[in-house]
């Protein structure tokens, strides 16, 4: 009676779990970045009313785009605009932004994902 070979069977079974892991591992590198990007995106838009909610309706406007500076541009996040800017006297500065986040393992149709932010501060200057 012939026993059969084992040689080899290893290594299939290697290049069989990659095929299935690495796409895994892959996704969960873009997911991380989508979370860290949107959470970015969430503070730099806070930021940006708070520091306009802090001013005169002269000085609000500067003091968003003064605090969105801080938030350079990376690898991964392309861009960052002031995309709504509502200053209303005496009661609330609205901001919205608009981040452009690119995958560092894009898939086909999704190299690119844009995120709007938007949050709403009472004014604190009489």
């Amino acid at each position: 009676m012939k026993t059969k070979s084992r040689r080899g069977s290893g290594l299939v079974e290697c290049v069989v779990g990659a095929m299935v892991l690495v796409p895994i591992a892959l996704c969960l590198v873009d997911l991380t970045a989508i979370i860290m990007a949107n959470s970015v995106n969430d503070t730099c838009v806070k930021n940006m009313a708070r520091a306009a909610a802090n001013q005169e309706a002269a000085d609000a406007f500067p003091a968003a785009q003064n605090s969105l500076s801080s938030f350079k541009p990376s690898s991964i996040i392309t861009s960052i605009k002031i995309d709504v800017f509502d200053y209303q006297a005496g009661q609330s500065v609205k901001v919205s932004t608009r981040m452009i986040v690119h995958l560092p393992v894009p898939f086909p149709g999704y190299s690119d994902l844009t995120y709007v932010a938007e949050d709403v501060e009472p004014i604190v200057v009489k």
